[in-house]
């Protein structure tokens, strides 16, 4: 039985009467602009996508800034000149009228990491769309009452025993609710109906939210430059190997030249594992010895791919726990290093909650563009790819949905909603 059939069984032991009222009465009045307040506060507290906090990066061999002290220059000054010259530094900046703070820009979601156009696909935010089932004029209006808020938590209940994280589920709820109140229906389709249908569509807005084609996008890159570099990144045992893998068979199977970076060089047998796919697939792979500099191995796939005029470099990085600051220090540094066109988080559908936990931390700490969500073969419910759209502001593009090469697909939001409703 589907979330929205659980819904309907206990929606059809209410009456309609309890829940809408009739268009000329002074509650329909008062449900229409209750409903218009809770839309606007909605509206104004609604908060952007998380965006990677700034954190300042240490200076390494590839900066080119990192220049030696220059042996002629002036010698510091002393203890106490230091502290004139900061004193009157202070005095200064004192007189000086306070400048207001400008307003941080909020992040472009149709652009990549590194500033690059994504292909859009879809609208950009959650919205309910009641179809032909609202009306300007006639029908009766849904006002707010008990019964309705305690349809509207069990439903929440249900979006939560699918492993929908708690505040993805309050915000699709309350923007239905908000929506609802106030709303003419035009009696043409049953309340319970029209209810699954706002749901759904709900929910597909904000899984088609920011969201872009794959290919679309990689061949507009390639139409700018060569080589393409895409970065897969994501915590320890999601399947990142085997989606580089993937992700490369596919690419191939276009007509395109592929190399594979094998930046994952502390793993026991990671190296050999993506070359061996990559022997299978047809591509080249570069790669060092275990405990190598993964920076360095991207970078080397890089230079090679550009040298020889190949069009895509897939980056396979070491899986990281996102709450491990030095190792997601290295990550930026390979980010830093071959500015990905690209880059990827790798998810698992099955962790449920935990993948999204696990990816609003790694956006927190390094950016992504979009997510593959991998096992949707198995049972599992679909609110991770629900959760992890909602938290982060960046969509699933794709889909692993088995163990073959082949078995990649660019993810599609109705056939998950399918899955779940």
């Amino acid at each position: 039985m589907g979330l929205f059939d659980r819904f309907k069984k206990r929606f059809k032991k209410s009456a309609e009467d309890e829940i809408s009222v009739d268009e000329d009465s002074v509650e329909a009045k008062q449900a229409s602009e209750e409903g218009a307040q809770m839309r606007q506060n909605i509206t104004n507290t609604r908060e952007p996508p998380l965006a990677p906090e700034p954190i300042e990066e240490p200076e390494d061999e590839w900066d080119d800034d990192n220049i030696a002290p220059d042996p002629f220059a002036t010698p510091p000054k002393d203890s106490k000149q230091r502290k004139l010259a900061h004193r009157a530094a202070s005095v200064e900046q004192a007189k000086k009228p306070e400048q207001p703070m400008e307003p941080k820009p909020e992040a472009d979601p149709m652009q990549s990491t590194t500033g690059r156009k994504l292909i859009s696909t879809g609208p950009v935010k959650l919205e309910v769309d009641f179809g032909d089932s609202a009306t300007k004029t006639g029908g009766r209006v849904i006002t707010a009452s008990s019964k309705l808020e305690s349809m509207l938590e069990e439903l929440e209940e249900d979006l939560l025993t699918s492993d929908m994280a708690q505040g993805a589920a309050e915000e699709v709820i309350s923007t239905l609710k908000a929506n609802l109140i106030g709303t003419r229906l035009s009696g043409v389709k049953k309340l319970d109906v029209v209810l699954e249908e706002a749901l759904r569509n709900t929910l597909l807005r904000l899984l088609e939210s920011g969201y872009w084609d794959f290919n679309k996008t990689v061949d507009s890159f390639l139409e700018e430059s060569r080589p393409v570099v895409i970065m897969i990144v994501g915590v320890n045992g999601t399947g990142k190997t085997t989606t580089t893998a993937k992700i490369a068979h596919q690419l191939s199977e276009q007509g395109k030249s592929v190399v594979l970076a094998a930046a994952d060089t502390f793993r026991a047998g990671a190296i050999d594992q993506l070359a061996t796919h990559a022997e299978r697939i047809g591509v080249r792979c570069i790669r060092s010895q275990r405990g190598g500099d993964a920076a360095a191995v991207s970078r080397d796939a890089v230079d090679s791919a550009k040298a020889r005029g190949e069009d895509i470099v897939i980056i396979d990085t070491a899986g990281r726990m996102q709450n491990k600051t030095n190792l997601m220090e290295e990550l930026r540094k390979v980010h830093r290093v071959t500015q990905p066109h690209l880059v990827l988080f790798v998810a698992d559908a099955l962790a449920g909650n935990d993948a999204v936990t696990q990816a609003v931390e790694f956006q927190r700490m390094l950016s992504f563009d979009g997510a593959v969500l991998c096992k949707l073969d198995t049972d599992a419910k679909g609110g991770a790819a629900l959760s992890i759209a909602h938290a982060t502001g960046r969509p699933i593009v794709l889909a692993g949905i088995g163990q073959g090469y082949e078995d990649l697909i660019p993810f599609d939001p109705e056939w998950l909603l399918d899955s779940i409703l």
